[in-house]
This record gives C-alpha cells, sequence and structure tokens, in this order.
C-alpha cells in the first residue's frame, strides 16, 4: 500500500478494501475496511435475498461458491428503501444461486453510512 496525494497538499493512507457505487447520481466511495472493523462483533439480522440480490456480470462465480455464507454481508438501505452491497457480494451470490431465502446482515442506515464515506 502506498501514500497518496489528496490534492490539497496532504498525503493518505487509503483503505485495503473499498466500495464504489452510485445512488441517485452521487458516485460514493466507502472504506469497507473501517466498516468490517466496526460491525465484526455487533449482531447481525436476517434480511430476505431476493430483497438485496441483483445479478452481477462481475462476481467471480467460481470464488463465490466457496466464499463461507455464515458469515454477515454488510449493506446499506437507503431512505428511498434501495439498497446496496457495502461487503459481501460474493456471499450474496452464492446464497442466491444455492437458493437460501435468508442472509445474515448488518443494515445500516443512510445516515449511518455518512461514518464511512470517503471524499
Amino acid at each position: 500500500m502506498k501514500l497518496e496525494f489528496k490534492g490539497d497538499g496532504e498525503f493518505f493512507l487509503p483503505p485495503n478494501q473499498m466500495c464504489t457505487f452510485q445512488h441517485n447520481g452521487r458516485k460514493i466511495h466507502c472504506n469497507v475496511d473501517l466498516l468490517i472493523a466496526d460491525y465484526s462483533e455487533k449482531q447481525a439480522d436476517m434480511i430476505n435475498v431476493n430483497e438485496i440480490y441483483k445479478p452481477d456480470s462481475t462476481v467471480n462465480s467460481k470464488y463465490a461458491m466457496t466464499t463461507d455464507i455464515s458469515n454477515p454481508i454488510i449493506v446499506v438501505r437507503f431512505d428511498d428503501g434501495t439498497y446496496e452491497i457495502l461487503d459481501g457480494n460474493h456471499r450474496l451470490f452464492r446464497a442466491a444461486h444455492e437458493g437460501q431465502a435468508q442472509i445474515m446482515a448488518h443494515i445500516l442506515s443512510e445516515s449511518e453510512l455518512n461514518k464511512y464515506i470517503m471524499d
């Protein structure tokens, strides 16, 4: 890992894991390392796979079928009712393809997500 220049005269150390997605026309970069650290010891809830699974051709299906779906995924539920997977796309893929009805998940609200957004 290397230091990166922010552009305002400062350097920063980027996270090992980051997710990037679009929501309402806004590109969001999220620090997954921090999310995992904060939620690894918290109680997860069950969520319906069909509520959150969207087929994704970028998922490595061979790898996905080897993942441990007993580890909770991390998702954000936006105020408009839509979901975005922050961590666990491969586990969710496996659960969906194995016909699992539910998967364990840490579900963040839109306001809780703000702590993990990288500008």
